[in-house]
């Protein structure tokens, strides 16, 4: 018998549109393709609250997931909110986090004991690192220059990373890597020689995550899939612990998610994703946007259904934006519409050069802000990172704040992972899992600890089946240099904080730091350390919420904050790509020129899904620019300028539309001397 709705619910839903409601409680398979402002996030969260209230599925079956900790935390407060904290679903995560969930019940699958630790990119890089410089000194590599070891190191990582996501086990790797060449290779001879690298060491990287007790971020999901795909017992166990299961930005999965969401909804076949295949711009790092065109051939009797209305841009620039992406030819087909009116039109400024470029957009940012427009309503957007350089220049000189958005979260800060290497140190130092933070901080602060020491710790370490801190103590123990008396007083110190259990994770934590000589090398270190030292502090407070330390490792790892920001006050820098999910009422797109955008190196279908994405983040105005000269060359506008209608754009600012001259020169200088210019 069918459950009467609840208040709650009616204001969910009864908040939707017709459409949105109807895919809201679509029964079966169905595919809600939610174009850019079109509400995504209200139709997935009335779907989750239908189907616990109307449907009367218990909320600990069902799954929810999407790809950020701040996109699930949203889901989980929108959730709660309508239904009351006690009844939100406690499977809504990111795939990580749900893959962590599943490989910490069944660790065995992966061949690892419970209470592994979780490597981050950074970790895995570290890893691939030391197996590259071996493989160079046993001459099977060449040696290459520092940077260019780097960039090596970071290119090898990545395409093992990509062999998890296609489910590519370690001894595969060797026989398939022709196929990943062909598939993802530019032909160039150092992209070949980075699959063949990457296939070559992944069954060594895997086996050191597996002698250290630790997964990466592939791994996660990575093992539960396979032994669900080779033991169906298994995907049954699984599968029946949900009744339906639902998948935020499902544009943006690639095989591994897929196949993971499809083994655990193949019984019930309950399986509801939302996504837009315009807005997939990461095919670069694995998303097949296959998946979400081809979803009623992967489910016949599945449903798709279009969200057009948007609510957050103008007429014009949603005309741009469908204009754009209409050359993509293979799209679903859908088009926005808003019932606001045309709004302003786009402004097309065109420059002589970058620095032309940075002038303009500065000085017209100083003027909205004068009439009154705020400085967090404004962005600039990018498609290459370099390009912020001379934009950053003329924002300083015009006194504008400004904050350059990137991808380096809280948890990735260096100061942060040493931090929690010392805890790890401290908390296990004869065991191997302790050996990559072992690694991190025995020179840091620097003690004399070189390539050669920490050889002799390695080959001693193995020779004897140690950990990495005892080896240390066995060989420095025997030694009466400085350098080891200073490794044998850090030695003393690990092992003393080893037996300390009264205090509290944070206190531990800014012990160690502070005995082994970290926090007053950053006290010595002026501006910099200042900055690294207010990092440490909010460590400390946020570690004081844990009282288990795998439980702050674990958050560690999975908790790094997606690209944007909350500082208010400041316009934001940022490259289209960071941009996606985030919106703004005034928006600048820069570059839009022949060669830079679309990039001539990038697909050019996914180059204009981008630009899409980039058309759609703007609420009221957008302005783009372009430039005739850029690094010492001359250019054309972007082909995507030349495509939009007539009607929708304006050449040059609007204030000066129309007009010879908006200013009298007394004016103008008045005005200039008031923005600092």
């Amino acid at each position: 018998m069918e459950t009467s709705p609840v208040s709650s619910v009616n204001d969910v839903l009864l908040g939707l549109t017709p459409v949105q409601r109807e895919a809201a409680q679509q029964e079966g398979a169905v595919v809600v393709l939610a174009g850019a402002g079109t509400g995504k996030t209200s139709t997935l969260v009335g779907g989750v609250v239908d189907r616990i209230e109307r449907r009367g599925i218990p909320p600990h079956r069902i799954l929810a997931v999407t790809f950020t900790n701040k996109a699930a935390q949203e889901m989980r407060d929108r959730i709660g909110f309508a239904l009351g904290r006690e009844r939100s679903p406690a499977w809504i995560g990111t795939f990580h986090a749900h893959g962590c969930r599943q490989l910490r019940t069944d660790p065995e699958i992966a061949l690892l004991r419970p209470g592994f630790d979780i490597c981050d990119a950074e970790d895995s890089r570290r890893i691939v690192r030391r197996l590259m410089i071996r493989a160079t000194e046993d001459g099977a590599l060449e040696p290459v220059p520092g940077e260019e070891l780097r960039k090596r190191v970071k290119s090898v990582t990545n395409r093992i990373a990509m062999f998890k996501d296609d489910l590519v086990l370690p001894d595969q790797a060797l026989a398939l890597v022709d196929t990943f060449k062909a598939r993802h290779g530019t032909g160039e001879v150092e992209d070949t020689m980075a699959w063949e690298l990457a296939a070559g060491l992944y069954p060594v990287y895997q086996a050191i995550l597996r002698e250290t007790n630790t997964a990466d971020f592939g791994d996660l999901l990575l093992w539960p899939t396979i032994t669900m795909l080779r033991d169906e017992k298994y995907r049954q166990d699984w599968a029946g612990r949900f009744d339906a299961v639902l998948a935020d930005e499902f544009q943006d999965v690639n095989r591994l998610q897929f196949l993971w969401l499809k083994l655990l909804s193949r019984d019930h076949q309950e399986f509801f994703a939302v996504g837009d295949d315009a807005q997939s711009i990461y095919g670069w790092r694995g998303a097949n946007v296959g998946f979400i065109r081809n979803f009623l051939q992967e489910f016949p009797d599945g449903r798709m259904i279009a969200l057009e209305e948007n609510f957050r841009s103008t007429g014009h620039i949603l005309q741009a934006a469908n204009t754009v992406i209409a050359g993509d030819k293979n799209r679903l087909e859908k088009t926005l519409f808003t019932s606001e009116g045309p709004g302003e039109k786009l402004e097309i400024i065109a420059c002589s050069g970058g620095i032309e470029e940075a002038q303009a957009i500065a000085a017209e940012m100083g003027r909205r802000a004068l009439e009154g427009v705020r400085y967090e309503d404004m962005a600039i957007l990018y498609r290459f990172n370099f390009m912020s350089r001379i934009l950053e220049e003329e924002l300083l000189q015009a006194k504008i704040p400004y904050e350059l958005v990137n991808d380096t979260a809280f948890w990735q800060r260096a100061a942060i992972k040493d931090a929690l290497a010392f805890l790890r140190l401290a908390d296990a130092p004869e065991e191997a899992q302790s050996n990559e933070a072992f690694r991190r901080v025995i020179n840091t602060p620097a003690r004399g600890i070189g390539a050669r020491s920490l050889a002799k710790f390695e080959a001693f370490a193995e020779e004897q089946n140690v950990s990495l801190f005892v080896a240390a103590e066995q060989i420095m123990g025997k030694s009466s240099s400085k350098t080891a008396e200073k490794v044998r007083a850090f030695l003393q110190v690990i092992r003393e904080e080893e037996l300390t259990s009264e205090l509290s994770l944070a206190e531990r934590m800014r012990t160690l730091l502070e005995r082994s000589g970290y926090m007053d090398m950053h006290r010595q270190a002026g501006e910099d350390g200042r900055a690294t030292l207010e990092n440490l502090d909010e460590l400390f407070g946020l570690a004081a919420d844990f009282t288990a330390i795998e439980d702050l490792f674990e958050h560690a790892a999975l908790g790094a904050a997606p690209a944007g920001s909350t500082v208010l006050g400041r316009v934001k820098l940022m490259t289209i790509h960071a941009s996606k999910g985030l919106e703004f009422p005034h928006v600048f797109l820069l570059g839009w020129e022949e060669q830079l955008f679309p990039s001539a190196n990038g697909d050019q279908d996914e180059e204009r899904r981008l630009a899409y994405v980039a058309l759609t983040r703007g609420r009221r105005r957008i302005a783009v620019t372009w430039c005739a000269f850029r690094n010492g060359r001359q250019s054309q506008p972007s082909p995507y300028l030349m495509e939009l209608p007539k009607q929708v754009w304006t050449k040059g600012w609007l204030r000066n539309a129309g007009k010879k001259r908006h200013y009298s020169q007394a004016e103008r200088a008045a005005l200039d001397a008031a923005l600092g210019l």
